[in-house]
């Protein structure tokens, strides 16, 4: 996501959980999903009313959720997503209590997925801060993170130029 990703944006994206699931599913899995027990790359399905693709042929089940924050998760993925939305696009950070208000669920909950989302956030050498980039004297800095090893927010914000004066 870039620093233009906006809320209709988001709200296009995602509209629904099974539109959540199904991008996790395309991150974690990007090529397909290879069948182990059918030992190939198989055509898998939705299955109504879980988190789970199941096999074309022999009907196993797949988990896209499972070693990630929201395999145990009670919360709707869609919130989850929203709650990565907002502090990804908050300067200092967002507030436990602002979150609980903007996702609408209890405090406990918002401090949770809060802690949980910086926690991945934090990872390698702290908010996964790229170098500083240098493009016809115009400075960005890159923002990632990647949540489950696979999905990915990206952030790039220009960064104005200091004068020569303003240095020391």
């Amino acid at each position: 996501m870039d620093s233009k990703f906006s809320l209709s944006q988001f709200s296009k994206l995602f509209p629904d959980e099974a539109s959540c699931l199904e991008e996790i599913k395309k991150q974690r899995f990007p090529k397909g999903i290879h069948c182990k027990s059918c030992r190939k790359m198989t055509r898998h399905y939705r299955v109504t009313g879980r988190t789970a693709y199941s096999c074309k042929s022999c009907r196993r089940h797949v988990y896209p959720l499972s070693g990630t924050l929201f395999e145990k998760s009670s919360t709707p993925l869609r919130i989850w997503l929203f709650a990565m939305f907002l502090m990804i696009h908050s300067r200092d950070g967002i507030p436990t209590k602002q979150l609980q208000q903007e996702l609408g669920v209890t405090y406990k909950t918002a401090w949770r997925m809060r802690k949980s989302i910086r926690m991945l956030m934090e990872q390698d050498d702290a908010d996964l801060l790229r170098e500083t980039v240098t493009m016809e004297e115009i400075e960005y800095r890159e923002h990632k993170w990647v949540f489950f090893n696979k999905f990915e927010f990206k952030l790039v914000q220009k960064q104005e130029p200091v004068p020569d004066d303003e240095e020391e």
